[in-house]
């Protein structure tokens, strides 16, 4: 994301609802979540702040979907 001019932060701490909270106060446009499952299955779940809409992409096209 960083290598395509998008503004990242990376939360490891508490539970995803907190990370959750944390984005939203941050003012985050998207959340993207990489868990065990996705790293699996080579996705990332990337969720709309605005609108609530989740989808699930390939990690590779991450960063064209959010642009």
């Amino acid at each position: 994301l960083q290598s395509n001019n998008i503004c990242s932060d990376i939360l490891f701490e508490s539970s995803l609802n907190k990370k959750m909270k944390k984005a939203n106060k941050l003012g985050a446009q998207h959340v993207l979540i990489l868990g065990e499952e996705e790293q699996k299955n080579g996705t990332v779940s990337i969720k709309n702040m605005q609108t609530g809409k989740s989808n699930i992409i390939k990690q590779t096209e991450a960063a064209t979907f959010i642009k």
